[in-house]
């Protein structure tokens, strides 16, 4: 019987790429507004061009960007904070929990303990689940700082488990991404969920999970099942 339940915060718990989506969209047209000579799709494009290589959660990209058009330092200050107010601005208004998230994680809280592992830096995860209203729900959170290890390392696994005092395989971890977070929780000897409705790319012969469901709350079906 499972004693704890872990969860995957960005597009698990929140709708992550479709707020990073409309955030740049909202920068890249404050850039474009600010004065700079270029389109905001173009713009847009380059925005997630710096993700693909830099990563998701890099701190730079409007600093990256911009130094790549010829610009005079009052442009250049001017376009780079009117895209960080853009999106944060955008941030505080998307940030929210998907549909069910809130009362189903409110109810399994009444049996389990629950935890989360994400790669997000410290402080981004904690202000996402503040702005979602998630931060009191969970006993445990554990980021990228607290092992310096990414998914599929089994590290955070292992880390958050032990925080919450349970073995793996009294845990129970559910994440959209098979190759990091599913992956990763199996090393660790936990059982895994695949949150199917937020994989950005999924494929039927490759997921390996114990289970998978179709939307959030479907979570409360696979514990019953591992309750019998």
């Amino acid at each position: 019987m499972i004693k704890a339940i872990v969860f995957d915060l960005d597009n698990t718990l929140l709708d992550f790429s479709g707020f990073k989506r409309e955030s740049a969209l909202a920068a890249a047209k404050a850039i474009r507004e600010a004065g700079v000579k270029a389109g905001e799709r173009e713009l847009y494009g380059k925005i997630f061009a710096i993700y693909e290589t830099r990563g998701i959660e890099y701190q730079r990209t409007f600093e990256e960007l911009l130094s790549g058009y010829v610009l005079g330092p009052h442009l250049h200050e001017h376009a780079k904070q009117a895209a960080i107010i853009a999106y944060e601005k955008k941030k505080y208004a998307l940030l929210r929990p998907r549909p069910k998230v809130v009362g189903t994680l409110k109810k399994l809280k009444q049996s389990y303990k629950l935890g989360i592992v994400s790669d997000a830096p410290r402080e981004k995860a904690w202000q996402r689940l503040i702005l979602s209203g998630l931060d009191h729900l969970f006993d445990v959170v554990v980021t990228y700082e607290d092992t310096k290890e990414l998914k599929p390392s089994k590290q955070p696994f292992l880390r958050v488990v032990h925080l919450l005092g349970v073995s793996p395989r009294e845990a129970l971890f559910v994440g959209d991404n098979p190759e990091r977070d599913i992956i990763g929780a199996k090393k660790a000897g936990l059982l895994t969920c695949l949150a199917k409705y937020g994989c950005q790319r999924y494929s039927e012969e490759e997921n390996v999970a114990d289970f998978t469901i179709e939307r959030f709350e479907g979570i409360v079906k696979v514990v019953k099942e591992l309750e019998e």
